[in-house]
């Protein structure tokens, strides 16, 4: 990945971005998503607002009192499952202590 990529999405925090994205696309609701992430419906909304606007697309549609992800945000829905998936599976492999065993630098002075 290059600097400038990496860069956008630490700058534009996009990991809260996409925790808040992907629980209202599976609630339908940003109200839901706020309580269940113990945030503000207005921080839920911001959240998805400044994702929708880093990636230029719109993500979702109301659809009566609801909403319903584009055909954009079915995409990026998609995305964060694969994401939040790798994470956990990274997490899991660090909790069982399965990577490498780092190498020791010792030196010694005579």
């Amino acid at each position: 990945m290059d600097r400038a990529r990496l860069r956008r999405y630490v700058r534009h925090g996009m990991l809260p971005q996409l925790v808040a994205f992907e629980a209202t696309a599976r609630l339908g609701s940003c109200s839901r998503a706020a309580e269940q992430l113990h945030q503000s419906q207005p921080t839920v909304s911001i959240h998805i607002r400044k994702l929708s606007e880093s990636l230029g697309q719109t993500l979702f549609e109301r659809a009566g009192r609801g909403l319903r992800l584009t055909p954009a945000g079915e995409e990026v829905y998609q995305t964060c499952h694969e994401l939040f998936s790798t994470l956990e599976a990274l997490d899991e492999r660090l909790a069982r202590g399965a990577t490498a065993p780092r190498a020791e630098n010792r030196e010694a002075v005579i």
